[in-house]
């Protein structure tokens, strides 16, 4: 007799022939998402003591110590806070796409998202459009609207070059990806030099200038998204495995796809317009959550969102820590560290999803 450990279960994620794999069902998901969870919490509670002015937990609950309190109060909580947030974000969004299109290296930057994004927000840096609009930041609706374009433009293209071939919404989002290149490109060749410098800064991926309101604003998206995403988790698992059975089950495969594409977009849209575009996270934090919790569609949103935020939060830190006169961009780091992980993933013999 088999027990919960040794039955075998269909898993959602199609191995390198296009089929469903046979896995052994992992017991207690609950308790690695909560080890996660809590080591997720510790790296990030531990990243925002990293930097030039050395401070510990004893200063803080010293609040004699004035510098010490108004330097992380006023600085470092608030950044770490945007850091997680962001981080979190690009996961779940990577790890949507990647069911969405049955792809292991879909994401937020690779399916041309984040190029609209940040095209919509070049543009606002051009334009000197700045102060709020309806009670939302003008360079956050430039991003929205940038990010929102992408997405008519990938998912029109596919649908008239493939039909319902949701697998082309990778190649047409990589052309929209240098379009939006081009752009941005154009953009900073047309700026003055002081704005220019501020744009490619800015495209480094930095969360050095903190704008005000930045962690609500990423939160108040975050956090109903991942609700919905954590909603729509067996509609995803069926989609991961193919459009057709998805539809034959039951799952309205049109409102479940604009629905999530819509939650990436418009969590690209903000993080891009508040951090700059940080690239790797979305493709590097549901691989790793992936080889600890499974594929399940659900535990992989929660895991992913746990360690990308400790996973930017870290990094950032880490900037801080070794920065001299000049901050080093956090989105320099992750790029080094993304493109390290995946030569080692394209080392690995199995042609699988990590």
């Amino acid at each position: 007799m088999q027990n919960a450990e040794t039955r075998a279960s269909v898993d959602p994620a199609p191995s390198a022939c296009g089929a469903p794999r046979l896995h052994r069902t992992r017991a207690h998901p609950t308790t690695r998402l909560l080890l996660i969870g809590a080591l997720a919490v510790v790296l990030i509670a531990s990243s925002s003591l990293l930097g030039r002015t050395r401070i510990t937990w004893d200063d803080i609950a010293d609040w004699g110590a004035t510098d010490h309190i108004n330097i992380f109060w006023t600085l470092r909580a608030p950044r770490t806070a945007l850091a997680a947030l962001a981080g979190a974000g690009l996961a779940i969004g990577g790890v949507t796409l990647q069911a969405l299109l049955r792809n292991p290296l879909a994401s937020p930057f690779t399916l041309g998202i984040a190029s609209g994004a940040s095209l919509g927000a070049a543009i606002a840096y051009l334009t000197g459009l700045s102060g709020f609009l309806l009670g939302v930041p003008v360079l956050t609706l430039l991003a929205f609207a940038g990010a929102l374009l992408a997405l008519l433009v990938i998912y029109l293209t596919a649908r008239i070059a493939a039909g319902r071939d949701m697998t082309r919404l990778l190649l047409a989002g990589v052309c929209v990806a240098y379009m939006c290149s081009a752009g941005v490109l154009l953009v900073t060749f047309l700026a003055d030099r002081p704005v220019t410098n501020e744009i490619v800064t800015w495209m480094m991926g930095s969360l050095g200038t903190l704008r005000p309101r930045a962690v609500f604003e990423v939160a108040a998206l975050l956090v109903p998204a991942l609700l919905f995403l954590l909603y729509s988790h067996r509609a995803l698992d069926l989609l991961a495995m193919g459009e057709d059975l998805a539809a034959s089950r039951g799952v309205d495969t049109q409102r479940t796809v604009w629905g999530c594409l819509l939650c990436v977009g418009l969590l690209t849209g903000v993080i891009v317009a508040n951090c700059g575009p940080i690239g790797f996270v979305g493709l590097m934090a549901p691989h790793m959550t992936r080889a600890l919790v499974g594929h399940r569609t659900a535990p992989l949103l929660i895991g992913a969102a746990f360690v990308g935020a400790a996973f930017l939060a870290v990094c950032d830190g880490l900037t801080r820590a070794v920065s001299g006169q000049y901050e080093l961009p956090v989105g320099v780091v992750t790029n080094i560290l993304g493109a390290a992980f995946f030569f080692a993933l394209l080392t690995r013999r199995e042609n699988t999803w990590a």
